[in-house]
């Protein structure tokens, strides 16, 4: 018993150590792919305003409000989410779309 509790202690261990390092991982690559594929153009973050600001809205806090699969499917097929998304489909690689998500969900 003693060891099957070492054992169990182990991978939560394991397992919290490598969500925390990934936990950060593509956070500035994907902040990068943000300012690359000009999404402040129909988006608002912070100060930030770009000029069709009113199509896209605020993307402040929106990492506290969608999980990362929500993200990820939006962001590929937006009116897979919202019917009526004016957001087009995002081409990506699965990189970019990992880092971008990431990036958003930082945003809290």
């Amino acid at each position: 018993m003693r060891n099957i509790r070492k054992l169990g202690f182990a991978v939560c261990l394991i397992t919290f150590c490598a969500a925390a390092r990934t936990a950060g991982a593509g956070v500035d690559e994907g902040k990068q792919v943000f300012t690359d594929k000009k999404c402040i153009t129909c988006h608002t973050l912070g100060d930030q305003k770009g000029p069709a600001a009113q199509l896209g809205g605020s993307l402040d806090h929106v990492g506290g409000k969608r999980d990362a699969a929500w993200l990820k499917d939006y962001l590929t097929d937006p009116k897979s989410k919202i019917p009526d998304a004016k957001m087009p489909k995002q081409t990506l690689t699965a990189k970019e779309l990992d880092d971008l998500v990431a990036y958003i969900l930082s945003l809290k």
